[in-house]
């Protein structure tokens, strides 16, 4: 049988447990988090168990063993009241429906319409013959799994089982021919005047009259097949073990009562445990008889070390101890060589180690010198660190007062709070906790006296429910162990030890029963023998870690250390496993790409060539590869397929607010992703392995977090910080933090976590190690002059094979994973999804918005925008990362696939390609103060708006050609074009004082032909000229409205209003889309024109422009569109014609041509060659060059003539100025002979 146990606890663990008919072998087979499972309900032909998740709207399933759970999802199923399964359909009830749907994606039917469904049962039991047929019982027969017999007679509550029958009472008159019959859990007294209870048969104290309870127990336990209880209490016949009555008072003798199988093929300890074959000769030692590690013997290719450990024969004589007795380097021929700069030589054994090892608490000189001597300084701790007294030692803060002597001098545990004692001890006055028992028995128990007393000979209790204990007070009530009193302090209840206790009981699960608890482990563990921790069983677990280019391959239970052989060029920093093909991946940073290598070493290749990245993970369920790429800021993944050797597809999951990820690790049994940034403010999200349900879990107390790993079973996120020299440990929510800064902990770089040990890689102490869940009882498992890196645990069990959602949705590209095990379709870069949701299309004709952030350009697709839904996250979409930037406007020439932007902090132009990488961006030329950016597609030209002075200039793609269009603006803000009719627009805010008002002017794109537009405007920008060159529109940031006219100046109207100072806008395929700012998010809306806005999605960015594109829009014509219009500079197109314009610094001839520019005497060429200015207006204080050259800080001396300048004096100086060719960093320009002149010359 299988039922949920909800706990009393709403925050406590739910299980799923199941047990025998007759209550035998009871076990946990799931473990789930607080929710409640709907309807749990059993398949018989597949013997699997289904419920459903009502967090994840999934339903759940497992096999009744406990093995291969997985999800199915996308099944439309929203709050069931019932649930139930029958032949590949699911059935569920909803408020007063019942429906029906096919586990693959086959829509859901109404079946019923009932008043009321709450339980949902389906029938389909075949009749057969059971044991309970044949069975001789007078009430109830129980099937049983264990019982010999396979059923168990019971009775009724109130009557008890005498000779098979069910009587009223156990007790009957006893005379010749009657015996006192007593129930099952009960001993009858060789006299048979009494049942006595098991529990008190062989417990060392007389309770039948004749001691019958105590005869025969030593011989019992000599009996070769006599099972010994494992509290020590007593022994039990052979045959009564894994009968389905405990007759141990800890129920011993019915654990494990499995038959041989995986998880048992060798019993060891007298018959009385039974372990798996694989745990023979694995190191570990699992029996307390050690059967299981005699005459074990190491591999051909192994060096046995004197205790027995194996090692690779590569390891031997190699000067550095890799067996823990250090027999590997014994007898080994030394070289004398001379240490390197970072090591030190041992005095006696002339061993060099490095520094850092001196004096770290490991002797790693064979002389033991590197650990004598060492002096003891003050330290001073860290945040998360408790001082000890001396100063001398600092320890993580919560060892403080735990119970444990952590501080050398101890002093960590002096100035505690007494431990209250339980309601089965005494308080001593010293605040010692002894047992009552030991109370008034006339000796000092608490080393005070204070245990006995003149009151101990008073023994009288009353309402007692346990037991009455004399005390030096007087008689008092106490409670067996396991229990405590209740306010009354004479009433006694039960313990939940799995709650109560200070330090976790158990490794995995814990069981409360009543007075005391169990421990149990999840599938594919078993209890250890010291009833606490639980071992992997199968294959030996094994740690992978990349020590430079090397893989080290680390048995964790054996200890055996093997190497692969030495294949790999560069430093390998991350890697990671998958089980099922038994292949490793890494990533190779010289050759750009992420390779594999199969573990037998038959096979190996490269899966994704021409990437970035900075840590790989494996999606084992989904049959899928990510991994990060810190420079452009994105998470990406691809299909985990060996055979295409490099030249995969892949697609960007995550690549909007998102600040240079460093670690990533999955959890595809939930569909889940987490990593961690380490740019501006380093922080931990959570994230759907589709990209989708970001999460922020930890945005403070971080440094550098260079690891990620996920503890599955206990549900704790770790992570490795090397900033702040520590662990630190978090509930999967970014809840409970608990940072471990150990004194060894200097650099850890990576982490990992199995089998309730800690393990990590320091960068600086070169070394792997490992602790305790607590930090404690550390164990150095590798050291070595060359530093370790990436570090992952491989067994099977952390990999469990379970149903892949990918295998049904068919999609054409690639499958991801999402929240509750779901799968969706997506596409590689490049290309959408199509309307079939499972195809792909390229984008290249593809409408999209362009969203425009200081340092990301986000192409938003437009294909499946629907007129009445929002979305919380992106459409589809691609980011690009525009590093070391600050994009302040930006425009796109569709035929190029080019984006223009200028960059205010630079002072730059530059242009990037979409649909290539951020290495694709070029800087074009140098311009300071552009505040709005905008490209004729025809021909190519750039015309910008800059602040000050605010003018209008053009200039060539390339950026060879520059001219000043416009001058002697007020404060112009934003400018827009039609290169077809070759009109332009921009705004005019006036003057402050307002004798010049606000103003939106229009001419030709020559910047002949001005014209006012519109006045009736306060503070206009953000222009845009749309509907084919006739109407524009604009935002107006004083009324917060966006307006619209006609280019003859009629029809105006009011769009939107409702906009916020810091709002943008477009407005295209006949939608307006604008951007308002709310707690630090940037909402995007839309409408199409005369309907109810909608909120279409949410970002972090601050977004300083929006466009819309379509490869429509950029059609056209002009008379500039073809060969630059016969132009030799620049050519401006105008309504019917165009112009011939020519840089500045050269003179237009015959119309089309230009010829270079020589000043006149009397004045000075700036350095960007563009112009000339008076020689008196150099230096004096002005900028008069567009590039400010003729302000720069340096003399400039001239053939006869010394141009100098000192601001104080404002003196200046020149005459007929020689021109010569000189060269000014990476351009080469004509300009007056100039030289650097020290400060002291100019005074």
């Amino acid at each position: 049988m299988f039922w949920v146990n909800q706990r009393d606890d709403i925050n406590s663990k739910v299980h799923i447990e199941t047990a025998g008919m007759d209550g035998s072998g009871r076990k946990v087979l799931v473990v789930l988090d607080s929710f409640k499972p709907i309807g749990l309900t059993l398949d018989y032909p597949t013997e699997r168990l289904y419920w459903f998740n009502e967090d994840y709207e999934s339903v759940e399933t497992v096999s009744v063993d406990g093995s291969g759970r997985f999800s199915i999802s996308n099944l439309d199923i929203r709050k069931p009241q019932g649930f139930s399964v029958f032949e590949n359909s699911f059935y569920w009830s909803e408020a007063s429906r019942v429906h029906v749907s096919h586990h693959l994606k086959r829509p859901k039917e109404v079946l019923l319409d009932p008043a009321v469904v709450s339980i949902l049962t389906i029938t389909n039991q075949q009749q057969s013959s059971h044991q309970c047929q044949k069975a001789e019982c007078s009430h109830i027969c129980l099937l049983s799994p264990l019982n010999t017999k396979g059923y168990k007679c019971a009775c009724p509550q109130g009557t008890y089982l005498v000779s098979g029958k069910c009587e009223d009472t156990w007790e009957v008159q006893q005379d010749y021919d009657t015996t006192l019959q007593c129930d099952r859990t009960f001993f009858l007294c060789d006299d048979g005047s009494e049942c006595v209870s098991m529990d008190y048969k062989c417990d060392g104290d007389r309770d039948c009259p004749d001691g019958s309870d105590e005869i025969g127990c030593s011989e019992v336990c000599d009996d070769p097949d006599a099972f010994h209880c494992s509290d020590g209490t007593r022994c039990i016949q052979g045959a009564l073990r894994c009968d389905g009555i405990a007759q141990c008072p800890d129920g011993s003798d019915e654990m494990s009562c499995s038959q041989e199988s995986d998880t048992c093929g060798f019993w060891c300890d007298h018959h009385q445990r039974c372990i798996p074959s694989d745990w023979i000769c694995d190191g570990s030692e699992d029996c307390t008889d050690k059967t299981d590690e005699f005459n074990c013997d190491c591999s051909s290719d192994d060096f046995i070390c004197n205790d027995g450990q194996c090692i690779s024969l590569a390891f031997r004589c190699d000067s550095k101890y890799d067996c823990k007795d250090h027999s590997d380097e014994h007898n080994c021929p030394r070289k004398k060589t001379a240490c390197m700069p970072d090591e030190v030589m041992c005095p006696v054994s002339k061993e060099c180690i490095i520094k850092e090892w001196w004096c770290d608490d490991d002797m790693d000189c064979e002389d033991g010198m590197d650990e004598q001597n060492c002096k003891v300084s003050k330290v001073k701790c860290r945040e998360y660190q408790w001082t000890c007294g001396d100063h001398s030692q600092c320890i993580p803060d919560f060892w403080y007062c735990d119970g444990q002597r952590d501080c050398k001098d101890g002093s960590d545990e002096i100035k505690c709070q007494p431990r209250l004692c339980m309601s089965s001890e005494f308080q001593c006055a010293n605040s010692k906790c002894i047992n009552m028992t030991l109370v008034c028995n006339g000796k000092d128990d608490c080393a005070d006296g204070s245990d006995e007393g003149d009151d101990c000979g008073v023994q009288e209790c009353k309402n007692c429910t346990h037991v009455c204990y004399r005390t030096p007070h007087g008689p008092k009530c106490g409670c067996e162990t396991g229990f405590k009193f209740m306010t009354d302090f004479h009433t006694c209840i039960d313990v939940d030890e799995c709650k109560e206790l200070l330090t976790r009981p158990c490794s995995q699960i814990c069981l409360n029963m009543n007075g005391t608890y169990s421990c149990s482990c999840h599938s594919g563990f078993l209890l250890h023998h010291d009833g606490y921790s639980c071992k992997v069983t199968g294959a030996e677990p094994v740690l992978l870690v990349t020590i430079h280019h090397d893989i080290l391959l680390y048995g964790l239970h054996s200890a055996e250390k093997d190497i692969l052989p030495e294949v790999f060029k560069t430093v390998i920093f991350s890697l990671d496993y998958d089980w099922k093909e038994k292949v490793i991946f890494w990533v190779d940073a010289f050759s750009e790409s992420i390779k594999w290598m199969k573990l037998d070493l038959k096979d190996e290749g490269t899966l994704i060539k021409g990437i970035k990245s900075d840590c790989v993970a494996v999606d084992w369920v989904g049959r899928n590869i990510y991994w990060t790429d810190g420079v452009a800021s994105h998470i990406l993944a691809a299909k985990l397929n060996l055979t295409l050797n490099g030249s995969q597809e892949y697609t960007v999951v995550v690549d909007t607010d998102i600040d240079q990820p460093n670690s990533l690790v999955l959890q595809p049994l939930n569909g889940l992703m987490y990593w961690a940034e380490i740019g501006g403010e380093p922080h931990i999200e959570r994230a759907g392995m589709d990209g989708t349900n970001r999460r922020l879990l930890i945005k403070s107390g971080l440094g550098w977090p260079t690891s990620l790993t996920i503890d599955p079973l206990g549900r704790k996120l770790l992570w490795a910080d090397s900033k702040l020299h520590c662990i630190g440990v978090a509930n999967l929510d970014g809840s409970n933090i608990k940072i471990f800064q150990l004194t060894h902990t200097r650099r850890p770089f990576a982490v990992a976590l199995f089998e309730d040990e800690i393990f990590w890689t320091d960068v600086e102490r070169r070394t792997v190690q490992k602790v305790d869940r607590l930090g404690k009882n550390r164990i150095v498992l590798w050291k070595r002059n060359v530093q370790p890196y990436g570090l992952k645990v491989m067994h099977e069990v952390l990999q469990p094979q379970v149903y892949n959602p990918c295998e049904k949705m068919g999609c054409k590209h690639l499958c991801l994973l999402g929240p509750g095990l779901k799968a969706s379709c997506h596409c590689a870069l490049g290309m959408l999804l199509a309307d079939d949701g499972i195809s792909c299309l390229k984008s290249d004709d593809e409408r999209f918005l362009l969203t425009i952030s200081p340092t990301v350009l986000v192409q938003v697709y437009l294909r499946h925008l629907q007129p009445d839904t929002g979305l919380k996250t992106l459409p589809e979409h691609v980011a690009y990362q525009l590093i070391n930037n600050q994009v302040s406007s930006a425009d796109y020439i569709w035929k190029d696939k080019l984006v223009y932007f200028s960059d205010s902090e630079e002072g730059t132009v530059g242009k990037v390609l979409l649909g290539s990488n951020s290495s694709s961006m070029q800087r074009i030329f140098q311009v300071n103060g552009i505040i709005s950016l905008t490209v004729d597609w025809l021909s190519g030209n750039l015309y910008w708006i800059t602040s000050n002075p605010s003018v209008i200039e053009v200039a060539s793609g390339n950026g060879a050609y520059r001219l000043v269009l416009i001058d002697y603006l007020y404060h112009s803000t934003s400018l827009s074009l039609y290169p077809p009719n070759g009109i332009m627009c921009f705004s005019d805010w006036g003057l402050e004082d307002q004798k010049v008002g606000p103003r939106i002017e229009c001419s030709q794109m020559d910047g002949q032909k001005r014209k006012v537009l519109w006045r009736k405007c306060r503070l206009p920008t953000g222009l845009l000229i749309a509907d084919s060159g006739t109407r524009l529109y604009w935002i107006d940031l004083d009324h917060n409205v966006i307006d619209s006219v006609l280019l003859d100046g009629s029809e105006f109207h009011e769009i939107q209003a409702g906009l916020e100072a810091q709002s943008v806008f477009v407005y295209g395929e006949n939608t307006l889309f604008w951007t308002t700012v709310n707690n630090g998010y940037t909402r995007m809306w839309y409408n199409r024109i005369g309907q109810k806005k909608q909120l279409w999605f949410e970002v972090k960015q601050k977004i300083v422009g929006l466009k819309v594109y379509n490869r429509l829009q950029q059609q056209g014509y002009n008379f500039c569109s073809e060969n630059n219009g016969g132009c030799d500079h620049l050519c401006l197109a105008y309504p019917g014609g165009r112009s011939c314009r020519c840089s500045t610094g050269y003179l237009l001839t015959n119309g089309s041509k230009c010829e270079a520019m020589e000043c006149q005497p009397e004045t000075w060429q700036c350095q960007d060659q563009l112009s000339c200015i008076l020689n008196e207006q150099v230096c004096d204080g002005k900028k008069h060059c567009a590039d400010g050259s003729d302000e720069m800080k340096f003399l400039l001396v001239a053939i006869g003539t010394i141009v100098f300048k000192k601001r104080a004096a404002k003196r200046r100086a020149g005459a007929n100025l020689q021109q010569t060719t000189t060269s000014h960093g990476n351009q080469t320009f004509r300009n007056e002979a100039f030289l650097e002149v020290p400060e002291v010359m100019q005074k």
